[in-house]
């Protein structure tokens, strides 16, 4: 069964969100570096970077005090048999877009929206234009059982956050910063987006997959 790598990469120049910190990665030692008497025997590095950087996970507690941390999500939530709906040229997701999916949403449990947004990664405007759902589509998710939505653009909502609030507060995990989405097509698929358990936060990177169940 094939895997899709649904997940961008990490580099010193991989975009952060505005305002985040950039990722950094240093080299801690080197198999081309020399010492005293000998060549240094491994490669070691250090990752630093935001937790919400590139594809990532959101857990409750990101909005919420009292929400579970990441560390606390089941992995049984990060990975299932999942649909994938086509929402082209919508730069509002609402109810009404998602509501001729209610059984594929009820059966599945795992909502991936496909907009075509990440092609526009790198773009200035990739993190200012991209396509948000509202607070009703976010509901309309929670009401048909979706455990877990995963969406190619950077964040489900801009401030006041309303979709998040739906969506966290009822315990619904986000990913955000799909990549990749056009290789999945019509096929059954089960998604996978796993979370490191980094204690008592909020969220964390991921490497989310597809794997196609021909």
């Amino acid at each position: 069964m094939p895997l899709i790598d649904l997940g961008y990469p990490l580099s010193n120049n991989t975009p952060p969100f505005p305002g985040d910190p950039s990722v950094e990665i240093k080299i801690l030692a080197s198999t081309a570096q020399t010492g005293r008497e000998e060549r240094q025997s491994l490669n070691c590095g250090q990752l630093t970077l935001p937790i919400h950087c590139a594809t990532h996970i959101d857990a409750p507690y990101h909005f919420y005090a009292n929400g579970p941390t990441i560390d606390q999500i089941p992995l049984t939530d990060c990975t299932g048999p999942a649909v994938l709906l086509d929402l082209f040229d919508l730069p509002v997701i609402d109810a009404q877009h998602l509501s001729s999916h209610r059984e594929q949403l009820t059966a599945h449990h795992h909502a991936i929206l496909h907009t075509g947004w990440y092609r526009q990664w790198g773009e200035d405007n990739f993190f200012t234009e991209h396509p948000v759902l509202t607070a009703a589509a976010a509901q309309l998710l929670v009401d048909c059982g979706v455990h877990l939505i995963g969406v190619d653009f950077p964040s489900v909502d801009r401030p006041p956050h309303e979709a998040h609030l739906v969506l966290l507060g009822n315990n619904l995990l986000i990913v955000e910063n799909l990549t990749n989405l056009d290789a999945i097509g019509p096929r059954p698929f089960d998604f996978s987006a796993i979370p490191l358990a980094i204690v008592g936060r909020d969220g964390s990177p991921v490497r989310a997959f597809a794997r196609i169940n021909d």
